[in-house]
């Protein structure tokens, strides 16, 4: 529930409740301004002579409010730039019940991606400008009045005045096009009123826009719009959202309350798509594919976002989180849909083996830190909302729903999320209500299971033993590193669903809610069993050296399936690192997978080496490392060759480009030079141009450098090419030449969006990560005025100092941002530091016993 200290410190009085807002805007695009009127429909739950309301960076007047038949009028009108609110002093008492206040205001339409915002595009040489919306977190205020606050749902009746020649777009369909009484050649534009919702979901642009349509099975009609010159990148999408909106309906089991589902590509974007109902956002390399410039991977991502976009449409819009402590009720479920939806629309594609990487292994490192958070997390003020859009609201939401629904069993939690979603429609709800209406149908003490999985921080580390003949479990919190364990007092208990398989098909269940526990073994003489099988449990596995020794045989004959197989070098990395083991047994472990051909267990291996050379890199061991991952990946490069093969799986094309990109990542000088004749040749399959680029800018000097440069800067209308060179760019093995790759990234020629995209390389560069913390300090202020601190970008650029390794860089890092303006990146700086010391201190564990592994190893 929402606490009463913070109602009375961020809430806005409780006794002020919008009902509808009756709304016009025009902007003045060239001029980056615009001006509004509002009609706020409201009910006062007790007389009063004050209204406050959110507004930022706005001046609101001729305010006058009319209620009880009676007209008041405004006394004193004031601003608080810290809270965003404007306060509205009356001549005398506003009696309660119904009512409706009067304003006109006017405001900037900013270039910071926030809020109210202008974009812009070249077309046909020429600049070009749109203006559009970004309203989540808490940023409706910028455009309007309003109570800025998911739990106060109401209508919208939005009127857009425009030139005529401009398209305009919101969340439901025209009612009414007039030409302007009192300006010629603009339009005003009325939109049907909104089903009632929260502020942060309303959109409106107005700009250039081209689309294509189609229509779903129920008859919605389903709108792809773009910038000139794109319908043609726009096919895919709307494919993809029309089949994915027919599954979503029949899952929930209600139709999708609006006509019409318009998806639009924005070309400055934040974030990567934004749910506004019925008018969803797009950053335009999540929603454009283009079947000359876009790879395969951008295909699929393109999928996983729009399937994202649209479980929103039920899950955050239809039943909407009361306060921003659940967001993960939004982004967990949104980001476990996307895999079903996908799943089914794209069988072959083999999803739910990749999520355990890219998301339930992403929320396992996150989730490792003492500076986590918990999924349900108090939020006291605004200004700390968009540090918990992070992977514990996402991905670690995913995963522990993934593992409530295996619990539960797929048809009953099936039917427990129809009965949520049906009984909140329209209306606000929050984790305690998921639960409990899983628990109708279900009959199991949902809340009591997942209690602590999303009101603590952390996971389980469970340690299996095996002795006399049974199989014990102990289960304790896992820390990244034994610095983070020494300070941590946490003694959770989980409530744990253990799953046991073996060699002899056996399988048995129970669910660990206590510190250890035993059973009888499954296991025969000469045999294994496997923990946490299809790795739907959210937990870390460590198994006694003998039954890790044990599984080895059946990695190797791949017994195990390939969730499984990459759970085991996963844990084995992370284990080490955590110094629960030894990073030479994860090396060691390496052997088992000598006959590995699944894409998902390789990135995960990659992922393994690529940590162990960040800790030799520099040393005179370093080249032995090289020619050891070398080793490891030379076989399976044979296999999946350079050319693609008629017929190959979705992933296969996913992992030739991983493995050879890995290859010149531990400078495997025939690929490189492959890599190399390949780009002289112009012959380059768009799913290795990533890799290619990389291998050209490896071997490259100031002159590629400058070609590259040119390149971007020439695929100004392609950006998923243009993020395949921003990569190539961090990859040079000059220092210079990465100096000036920072040096782009801040410029005109890159997008303010995709400056990270371009930094980020840099600092993961291990030549380049002093570099690009130096440099960083140099650009943060430039960068604060860019994005503002409130901006979820700037946490990013946060969060990438933790690839840093000494103590020293962690100091350094923690003094600058203590004497610079960072009040919303706390958490993001608290757990950069903690990354940053934990590498230190596995690099001053570790490194020597490595060394000394690899000359015995590799001589």
């Amino acid at each position: 529930m929402v606490s009463k200290s913070r109602k009375r410190d961020v809430l806005l009085p409780a006794y002020f409740q919008p009902e509808r807002y009756v709304l016009e805007l025009e902007p003045a695009i060239e001029k980056a301004t615009f001006t509004g009127k509002e009609i706020l429909h409201f009910k006062l739950i007790k007389a009063t002579k004050e209204i406050t309301l959110h507004a930022a960076e706005l001046k609101v007047k001729d305010v006058r409010v009319v209620a009880g038949g009676k007209a008041f009028d405004v006394k004193k009108t004031t601003y608080s730039k810290k809270n965003e609110t404007v306060t509205f002093v009356f001549n005398k008492s506003i009696p309660k019940g119904k009512g409706r206040l009067y304003a006109t205001f006017e405001g900037i339409l900013n270039d910071r991606m926030h809020g109210f915002y202008r974009s812009s595009y070249t077309h046909e040489g020429h600049e070009k400008f749109l203006a559009t919306t970004q309203f989540e977190a808490v940023d409706a205020r910028r455009a309007f009045p309003c109570v800025d606050e998911p739990a106060a749902k109401a209508i919208f009746e939005v009127t857009i005045i425009a030139p005529e020649d401009k398209t305009v777009i919101s969340n439901t369909v025209e009612k009414a096009i007039v030409e302007h009484e009192d300006k010629p050649g603009f339009k005003a534009v009325t939109f049907a009123p909104s089903p009632r919702m929260s502020t942060y979901l309303l959109a409106f642009l107005v700009g250039d826009f081209e689309y294509i349509q189609g229509k779903a099975k129920k008859g919605v009609t389903v709108r792809i719009f773009v910038t000139p010159g794109k319908k043609g990148q726009a096919k895919f999408a709307l494919s993809t959202a029309i089949k994915c909106l027919d599954f979503y309906e029949k899952y929930f089991g209600i139709p999708y309350p609006l006509p019409i589902l318009d998806l639009i590509a924005v070309p400055d974007f934040a974030s990567g798509a934004m749910e506004n109902w019925g008018a969803i956002t797009y950053r335009e390399e999540s929603l454009l594919y283009d079947e000359v410039h876009s790879s395969l991977g951008n295909k699929q991502r393109i999928a996983i976002v729009i399937a994202h976009e649209l479980a929103h449409q039920w899950f955050g819009n239809l039943v909407t989180m009361e306060w921003w402590t659940d967001l993960w009720l939004n982004e967990g479920f949104a980001s476990y849909m996307e895999y079903h939806a996908v799943d089914h629309l794209f069988p072959k594609w083999d999803i739910w083996t990749q999520f355990v990487n890219d998301d339930f292994g992403v929320a396992l490192d996150k989730d490792s830190l003492l500076s986590t958070h918990p999924i349900e997390i108090e939020v006291h003020h605004p200004s700390e909302i968009e540090e918990i859009f992070d992977a514990v609201s996402y991905s670690k939401g995913a995963s522990v729903i993934r593992m409530l629904a295996t619990y539960l069993g797929g048809a009953a939690f099936k039917k427990g999320i129809r009965e949520y979603l049906k009984k909140y429609a329209h209306k606000n709800a929050e984790t305690v209500d998921l639960w409990r209406s899983l628990e109708k149908t279900t009959k199991k003490p949902v809340g009591e299971f997942m209690k602590h999985w999303t009101g603590k921080g952390g996971y389980p580390l469970i340690k299996v033993h095996e002795k006399g003949g049974e199989i014990t479990f102990t289960q304790s919190r896992f820390y990244m590193s034994p610095l983070s364990k020494k300070k941590s007092k946490d003694r959770t208990l989980w409530k744990v669903p253990i799953t046991i398989t073996s060699n002899t098909g056996k399988k048995h269940s129970i669910l660990l809610d206590k510190k250890t526990t035993s059973l009888k073994s499954l296991k025969k003489a000469g045999g294994w069993v496997n923990v946490n099988p299809g790795e739907t449990g959210f937990y870390r596995v460590d198994y006694a050296p003998s039954l890790l020794m044990d599984l080895q045989p059946a990695i190797a004959k791949k017994e195990l399936s390939p969730i499984d197989r990459h759970a085991l070098v996963r844990d084995a990395f992370a284990l080490a690192e955590a110094g629960e083991s030894r990073t030479v047994d994860a090396l060691n472990l390496l052997t088992a997978y000598k006959n590995e051909d699944n894409y998902t267990v390789w990135s995960e291996i990659i992922g393994g080496l690529g940590s162990v050379k960040k800790m030799l890199y520099g040393s005179k061991t370093y080249p032995k490392f090289e020619q050891f991952a070398q080793t490891i990946l030379l076989s399976i490069s044979k296999k999946v060759g350079w050319t693609p093969k008629k017929g190959e799986p979705h992933t296969q094309v996913f992992l030739r480009s991983l493995i050879l990109s890995a290859l010149i990542s531990f400078n495997h000088k025939p690929t490189i030079d492959r890599a190399t004749r390949m780009y002289k040749s112009r012959r380059i399959p768009t799913d290795l141009k990533a890799t290619v680029y990389r291998a050209v800018a490896k071997s490259g000097g100031s002159r590629q450098h400058a070609e590259f440069i040119r390149m971007y800067k020439e695929a100004h209308d392609q950006q998923q090419e243009q993020s395949r060179i921003g990569a190539a760019l961090g990859a040079f093995e000059d220092k210079k030449l990465l100096k000036k790759t920072l040096e782009f990234a801040m410029s005109k020629d890159v997008r303010p969006q995709d400056t990270l995209f371009v930094y980020y390389p840099v600092m993961g560069n291990p030549l380049g990560t002093k570099l690009a913390w130096q440099t960083l300090k140099k650009d943060w202020k430039t960068l604060v005025k860019r994005y503002t601190i409130t901006n979820k970008l700037l946490a990013y650029f946060v969060g990438m100092t933790g690839a840093l390794s000494t103590e020293k860089d962690a100091d350094d890092v923690e003094t600058f941002f203590k004497k610079s303006e960072l009040p919303n990146n706390s958490l993001k700086l608290a757990q950069a530091l903690e990354n940053i010391r934990a590498n230190a201190e596995w690099i001053a564990r570790e490194r020597k016993s490595v060394e000394k592994w690899l000359e015995e190893e590799v001589g």
